[in-house]
């Protein structure tokens, strides 16, 4: 019998890496849908159905492998699945999980020792199910090359999204948002759950945030940001995080690698230290620190990499 697939994260896989924008200067992406039983009609929740075309033998060269989450999450895998994934996992293969899919990996053995991200409804069977993976509650997504996993339903345009960054820039993954009309990149590291809205100002802390994205390059402490919240220290982080799932400084530092980023990308006569100024990083030195950690890379090897001239 077949599992039933939400259909919901299947599109986003869809929508990401299956959409040509080669007209917008992004690379071609070789994307299939591929199932145990090519020809015959999955079943999604909502009564839809997906006709694959491709076998698991597509897998045999796929550079990423996106495992589509069932409806209900399983303790087993079909013995032909497992067998695909490993290999393509064997090969160096890029695995992505988003919601209950991390459980298709987890069974075929492939989460084991790895901290992973799933719906936070589904953590306590995932724990309990594979105790040798390490269930992450407080995260959207987790990036353990060459394993990627996030939480249900939108973390799982944040994680492709991510990728889109990771292997192709931050305007390439700004491009893809833009055609999703998808909001602002989340950090992996923003809870999954956070509260509903912030009481204190008529527009909760949108225009505050929108006062800061415009001025990464000014001093933008807690108590800075406080005072212009008419909030005291305490009451703003408190209501900071409960809006955001983050803290200010986490939040504030993770734009300000975006727009160095983008600074990198799209004006490649800038230095590296002007960048770093203009994107509120003290000096270039603390800028590279933040790319190495992140990136693994310098400033100037990111620009090489992502900026246009590079890719010519």
């Amino acid at each position: 019998m077949l599992s039933t697939v939400r259909p919901f994260e299947l599109a986003i896989y869809s929508e990401v890496f299956g959409t040509d924008r080669t007209a917008q200067g992004l690379p071609p992406i070789d994307f299939a849908v591929a199932s145990e039983r090519p020809g015959v009609p999955v079943p999604t929740f909502g009564g839809l159905h997906v006709t694959p075309s491709a076998g698991l033998d597509r897998l045999a060269d796929a550079d990423l492998v996106a495992v589509a989450p069932s409806m209900t999450p399983a303790r087993t895998v079909s013995p032909a699945v497992s067998a695909a994934l490993t290999a393509a996992a064997g090969r160096g293969a890029r695995l992505v999980a988003v919601c209950s899919a991390a459980f298709t990996l987890a069974a075929a053995g492939l989460l084991d020792g790895r901290r992973v991200a799933t719906h936070w409804m589904y953590g306590a069977d995932l724990a309990a199910w594979f105790p040798a993976v390490t269930f992450d509650p407080g995260v959207l997504y987790v990036d353990d090359d060459p394993v990627f996993t996030s939480a249900g339903t939108t973390a799982g345009i944040d994680l492709c999204l991510h990728l889109i960054r990771k292997d192709f820039g931050a305007s390439a993954a700004a491009a893809v948002a833009r055609g999703m009309v998808a909001g602002p990149h989340r950090s992996a590291g923003q809870a999954q759950l956070v509260a509903d809205g912030v009481p204190g100002r008529p527009d909760g802390l949108d225009g505050l945030l929108d006062w800061a994205l415009g001025n990464l390059h000014e001093d933008l402490s807690v108590d800075r940001l406080a005072r212009r919240a008419l909030l005291s220290r305490r009451s703003f982080a408190r209501r900071f995080r409960a809006a955001t799932g983050t803290s200010p400084y986490a939040w504030i530092l993770e734009q300000r690698v975006r727009l160095a980023q983008r600074l990198l990308e799209t004006e490649p006569w800038l230095g590296v230290e002007e960048a770093a100024g203009r994107a509120g990083f003290s000096s270039a030195a603390l800028l590279r620190q933040h790319f190495q950690r992140r990136f693994g890379c310098s400033p100037v090897q990111y620009r090489s990499r992502f900026a246009p001239a590079s890719r010519e």
